[in-house]
This record gives structure tokens, C-alpha cells and sequence, in this order.
């Protein structure tokens, strides 16, 4: 099918029109099933749903807890491919794309359980649980990392997931390669299909 970019939005010759996004600005987030709610960093307080393709700002958070999202960004020009995009789940995150970063989009895991709910122990550096606090799962071509409180995961075309525990983040690599880099032993590892990482807390 036949169509022109103007004014960012990709219009079809069948009158139809497409989001795009645009580099270090915007990103565009469509649904794929489930429920999937957003909240913007400018604009009414709350989530509210996402029912069709969208062009949102950076810093827009995205609850995926009851469903799944295509997010499609832009490499910097002139990139090849000027598009990449990956299917995130399971969990809620920021969205983040910084200028210098190659087009690299960071989703940054926010907690859906409350801190409180690790205990004492938390608070006093002793033992601690494998409650999951966050997490999120990606599909995904291009260069995406998704970033937990101990360590960020930098993947090229993978399956993984990423898992804020109580007693550190965890990931975990089901196809391809992921690179982790653990905030607290100040380390980079590489975990590849089958095999998992735990960023150990303090």
C-alpha cells in the first residue's frame, strides 16, 4: 500500500493515517491486547486507556499489568533502519529516549507493590525476600534496555524480562542476548537465552 509522510503522520492512499514518531521526542504506543493505560507527563492527572495507535511524549508512563503494547521509535537520520519497535508486557514503566544514546529507548520499571511489603528486613540490610515489587517483559528488534532499581538490560532483537525483587533485579533471557550491567558491583555480564542474572541489593 502506497502512502506520504506529512506533518507526522504517515496518511495512506486509502485516506487512513499512522503515528510516527520522532527522535528524542516522541515515541508510538498502539495496543495489542488486554487493557493498556497510560499516563502522560503533561495533561490530566491518572491513567487512562489506550485504544488505538498513539503519539506520546517522552516520560509517559505505561501500565502493561492486563495487556500488551507495541512501542515504535525513530533512530536518529540517517539510521537504518529510521524505525524500531518491541512488544512490552506484564508490567508498568517510563518511557525514556535520550539524544546522545544512538536512539537506545530506556523503560524504566516502576514498582506495582509497594517497598513496604519487603519488611523490616529491607529497611535493615538483613536477608531478604524474592517478593516481586516490578517487572516487565519485552519482545523486541532494535536497541532497547529496560532498567530495575539494582541493573538495566540491553538487548539487541530478544525475549526477556526483567524482575524487581525485594532482594535485588533479576533478568531473564528466553532468545537472544542480553547485556546487564549491575549498578552495585559496578560490572557488565552477559546473559544469553536460558540463563538469568540477579543485581544482587546492598
Amino acid at each position: 500500500m502506497g502512502h506520504q509522510e506529512h506533518d507526522g503522520i504517515v496518511r495512506s492512499v486509502h485516506g487512513y493515517a499512522q503515528p510516527v514518531p520522532s527522535f528524542a521526542r516522541t515515541v508510538v504506543l498502539t495496543p495489542v491486547s488486554g487493557t493498556v493505560l497510560i499516563h502522560l507527563p503533561y495533561g490530566p492527572a491518572g491513567f487512562t486507556r489506550l485504544t488505538g495507535p498513539r503519539a506520546v511524549a517522552l516520560g509517559t508512563v505505561v501500565d502493561t499489568t492486563a495487556g500488551r503494547v507495541k512501542l515504535t521509535s525513530a533512530n536518529p537520520s540517517p539510521a537504518t533502519p529510521p524505525l524500531q519497535t518491541g512488544q512490552f508486557f506484564g508490567g508498568i514503566f517510563r518511557v525514556e529516549q535520550n539524544r546522545a544514546g544512538a536512539g537506545l529507548v530506556n523503560l524504566i520499571i516502576r514498582d506495582n507493590v509497594s517497598r513496604k511489603a519487603c519488611g523490616a528486613p529491607f529497611a535493615h540490610g538483613a536477608a531478604l525476600s524474592r517478593r516481586i515489587l516490578g517487572l516487565l517483559r519485552g519482545i523486541a528488534k532494535g536497541r532497547f534496555t529496560t532498567t530495575g532499581r539494582f541493573s538495566s538490560a540491553t538487548v539487541r532483537g530478544t525475549n526477556w524480562g526483567v524482575r524487581d525483587r525485594c532482594d535485588g533485579t533479576l533478568t531473564v533471557v528466553r532468545a537472544g542476548v542480553v547485556v546487564v550491567t549491575d549498578f552495585v558491583r559496578h560490572k557488565t555480564v552477559i546473559v544469553k537465552a536460558g540463563q538469568t542474572y540477579l543485581a544482587a541489593a546492598p
